[in-house]
């Protein structure tokens, strides 16, 4: 069966394609720039994030003076200039302390202890070492360890509720540890009397 002419010319004639696959493409490439875009700022925004957390860990490690609340805070609002954001930002210090083991008879071995915690904003200080003990090395009995953790909250540049990239706004969290660089022990001053005050990590060893 023959179509009519007029049929013919419809099924033939391609003027307009260029403007239907433009209409079906650009949806397309706006959902890709913009994902693009938000995926190389997040990951922007965790590689800012992990080099201020290394940052804090340097300050901490090379004081030798006692820490104090007033110098740990003022080492989150560091971190917060570091990472270009005020919300949702904040740091948790804690020392940890290698000691010999009761049960070891050779001495070689050593267990850890939790000296003291201190945090920022919605982070709360560890009681002991659990939460850490399977997130650090062991090292030798008399070593010490300077563990920083942080949180920064990113938010997406722009958000695409019908096109989804897959990235929220979510937390970014990070954890360094250093060694002392000048002192073999950081002290923790509470009350600005520069005695030593070493009764916030009184938890177990592990």
């Amino acid at each position: 069966m023959k179509l009519p002419n007029p049929f013919k010319r419809f099924l033939s004639q391609e003027a307009g394609g260029l403007s239907v696959e433009t209409v079906i493409i650009f949806p397309l490439l706006l959902w890709a720039y913009a994902a693009m875009f938000i995926f190389w700022d997040a990951y922007k925004a965790q590689n800012v994030n992990l080099k201020a957390t290394y940052t804090v860990a340097d300050m901490i490690s090379r004081a030798e003076a006692p820490m104090t609340p007033d110098y740990l805070d003022g080492a989150n609002d560091v971190y917060q200039f570091l990472v270009r954001s005020q919300d949702g930002n904040d740091t948790r210090v804690s020392v940890v302390e290698y000691n010999t083991d009761p049960s070891d008879p050779t001495g070689v071995n050593s267990i850890m202890r939790l000296r003291w915690s201190y945090a920022t904003g919605t982070h709360t200080r560890h009681a002991d070492i659990v939460p850490l003990a399977n997130r650090i090395p062991s090292l030798p009995v008399g070593s010490e360890l300077i563990v920083v953790e942080t949180t920064m909250t990113w938010i997406p540049p722009f958000n695409f509720s019908l096109i989804p990239t897959g990235l929220d706004t979510r937390q970014m969290q990070n954890l360094v540890f250093t060694s002392p660089r000048f002192v073999g022990r950081v002290r923790y001053d509470i009350d600005g009397d520069d005695v030593e005050d070493d009764t916030l990590g009184s938890g177990p060893a592990i």
